[in-house]
């Protein structure tokens, strides 16, 4: 085969999913190279820490989640500690305005995160709409009390109580992308539809689409540069594209209500 036409065929799963137990390399080697990311998350004294922090995204930034207790050693903004993502990303606008973006949730906490309390400090007034954004946030941290006692850490969201490891890692990177397929075939490369959009359904279906957080987990644009370009602030994937984007889904939601097509869950 020529060397475009073998990115049309994978390897065979592992044995649980019918495959001949074929290990993926790409898969292990990303499951042991996340090893190292687990320990440096749990290590902050480690000398790879500060690159970690830089770099870190995609499916393992996905797949952890910051434990606070005391708050000393988490950040309010950026790490993961209220329902799994990022404030910053959650709020991307109250973040843009925010001064103090670097602050602990112990010092916002001692500061005071309730509505008018002093640990807000913007840049300039906010706006009506904005101050909407404001009240959703606060109210999330409404019922949050930390514990003196105790230690931040972080969790593995797969496993909880085990925590991190290669075989967990590398069960996850080999059936998250898992699609059923059955009688998807027929349609995409039925001889009726043109070629260009075989392809490009075949590559939406695989997730092969050059948008940019496939970008990004290929390094070939910036983590900051992952927000889909109609600047909705939501990251760009091929689901939020052509489902759920507010600027780009009415179009698609359109073209489905000509072809008789109910709606398409995102999920």
């Amino acid at each position: 085969f020529p060397v475009y036409a073998l990115s049309f065929f994978k390897a065979p799963s592992g044995q649980e999913h019918g495959g001949l137990g074929v290990r993926l390399l790409r898969e292990f080697n990303i499951a042991l190279l996340g090893k190292w990311c687990w320990r440096m998350l749990v290590d902050r004294g480690g000398m790879w820490y500060r690159v970690l922090a830089a770099r870190r995204g995609g499916w393992f930034a996905e797949s952890v989640v910051r434990r606070v207790g005391n708050g000393a050693d988490t950040l309010f903004w950026s790490d993961p500690w209220l329902g799994g993502a990022p404030l910053s990303v959650r709020y991307k606008r109250l973040f843009d305005l925010a001064l103090n973006q670097s602050i602990s949730v112990a010092d916002m906490c001692l500061l005071g995160w309730e509505s008018g309390g002093a640990g807000w400090q913007w840049r300039r007034q906010l706006w009506v709409w904005e101050e909407e954004l404001f009240a959703e946030c606060t109210g999330l941290l409404h019922d949050i009390v930390l514990h003196t006692n105790i230690s931040d850490s972080w969790m593995w969201r797969h496993d909880i109580i085990g925590g991190y490891s290669v075989r967990g890692a590398y069960s996850l990177l080999t059936t998250m992308d898992v699609v059923t397929t059955l009688g998807v075939s027929d349609l995409i490369w039925h001889k009726q539809v043109p070629l260009k959009v075989s392809v490009l359904a075949w590559r939406m279906l695989h997730n092969r689409l050059p948008t940019k957080d496939n970008l990004v987990a290929r390094n070939i644009i910036s983590l900051d540069a992952r927000f889909c370009v109609t600047g909705c602030g939501e990251p760009e994937t091929a689901n939020h594209l052509f489902l759920s984007c507010p600027v780009f889904a009415p179009l698609w939601t359109l073209v489905r209500s000509w072809l008789g097509i109910g709606p398409a869950n995102a999920e």
